[in-house]
């Protein structure tokens, strides 16, 4: 049986590691101890609040993802989220979008679990170096463990990693070393008591913030606790990488305030947190990335699409040309 290493477990590794897994001896190595990548979901314990500080939501428009997302809704595993959503503008306060969207249950990175639950996922195992010999591939972990050798090496990581693992004389350097991201400062925020707004999410327009979100409207969450989650702009998160969290939190409430032209509630609890590289400023063209000669193939939500539905392509992407390649 081929053996193929998947460096990194968010939603395109996932998805290709459980599109080989029946037919091949399929590993997977996450450097964190929480698997799902950008699917990520902040717990305070001592509020009780959770939030969906990384992707907020997912669409499908693509024939080869509506299998899944049917299957995991008759699983529930994941649920229509049926918010309000609009569009705010200075002078055009209410714009409604009724573009269908879908959420894991009961939380953001719930997906990745269920995803993760037949394979082999070595959580907590950062991936220092890679070797390639006659033999295949050798993985090997920031204490020098090595595992090996696979036939085939996945790269579902950032490009950044990528890089550092590969070198430069892999056939994708050149397409991995030119992308560049922009950052992102998501913030937070338990309120006391319902924010008295006719929406339950909302693209900003003309604002520090992009996107602001009530994350308890979502199916599967916690109703008692008003939790928003705000995502501001790349341009403003960019020319504050070095600010302090607490910091950006206060604006990031201030943008709220104007943004909706509501008085907020007390607050119990606010965080930012900054997605470094939060989205590709111009996505690889192609879906993934994948040289038979070396038994290579690099795939992530960088490629193609900046979307979690254009992860979910990339890791499948990858599947189906190692399993053409292998017969």
């Amino acid at each position: 049986m081929k053996r193929v290493a998947i460096i990194g477990a968010g939603i395109s590794g996932l998805l290709c590691a459980r599109q080989l897994n029946s037919v091949m001896d399929v590993w997977v190595y996450e450097k964190s101890r929480i698997i799902s990548g950008r699917m990520a979901t902040r717990r305070v314990p001592e509020t009780g609040a959770n939030f969906d500080h990384g992707a907020q939501y997912f669409t499908v428009r693509s024939n080869e993802v509506r299998p899944l997302l049917e299957d995991w809704l008759d699983d529930r595993v994941v649920a229509p989220w049926q918010g309000s959503v609009v569009t705010l503008k200075p002078g055009l306060k209410i714009d409604r979008d009724p573009t269908p969207r879908f959420v894991p249950l009961p939380e953001m990175n719930s997906l990745a679990k269920y995803l993760a639950l037949p394979l082999s996922v070595r959580a907590e195992t950062p991936i220092s170096k890679v070797e390639r010999s006659s033999d295949g591939w050798t993985v090997i972990t920031d204490d020098q463990q090595p595992f090996g050798p696979f036939d085939w090496l996945v790269c579902a990581s950032t490009p950044s990693v990528a890089l550092s693992l590969l070198g430069d004389s892999h056939p994708f350097h050149d397409q991995v070393s030119q992308q560049k991201f922009d950052s992102c400062w998501a913030t937070m925020v338990h309120f006391a008591s319902p924010f008295q707004v006719p929406f339950d999410g909302a693209f900003v327009h003309e604002n520090p913030l992009r996107w602001i979100c009530r994350n308890n409207s979502k199916p599967g969450r916690d109703v008692n606790h008003e939790c928003w989650v705000l995502h501001a702009t790349p341009e403003w998160s960019n020319k504050r990488s070095d600010l302090p969290a607490e910091e950006v939190a206060a604006q990031s409430l201030e943008a709220l305030a104007d943004a909706t032209g509501t008085p907020l509630p007390a607050v119990r609890f606010v965080d930012s947190r900054r997605w470094q590289q939060s989205a590709p400023i111009d996505p690889l063209s192609e879906t993934c990335l994948v040289d038979p000669s070396w038994k290579l193939a690099i795939c992530g939500d960088w490629c193609n699409q900046a979307r979690v539905e254009g992860a979910m392509l990339s890791g499948l992407g990858v599947a189906e040309r190692i399993l053409a390649e292998e017969g």
